[in-house]
C-alpha cells in the first residue's frame, strides 16, 4: 500500500502508525519508500507532536 501511495507522486509526508510490535524491517521499508517515521503504540503525545511537526516541515521544504 505504501508503494502505491509513493507512486502517486504526492509530496505529503507519510506517517505510519502501527501496533506495539514494530519490527526493524518495517522501519527500513517505510524509510526506503520515502516515509518519514513510524510511531509505535502506546503513543506519547509529545513524540507524536514532534514527529508530525518535523514531517510537515520536511514536506513544506520539498514543495519549494
Amino acid at each position: 500500500m505504501l508503494a502505491a501511495i509513493v507512486a502517486t507522486g504526492s509530496h505529503s509526508p507519510l506517517l505510519i502508525v502501527t501496533s506495539r510490535q514494530v519490527e526493524d524491517n518495517l522501519w527500513a521499508e517505510v524509510l526506503n519508500l520515502g516515509g518519514y517515521d513510524v510511531l509505535a503504540k502506546p503513543y506519547v503525545a509529545d513524540e507524536v507532536i514532534r514527529v508530525v511537526g518535523f514531517a510537515w516541515e520536511r514536506a513544506a521544504r520539498a514543495r519549494r
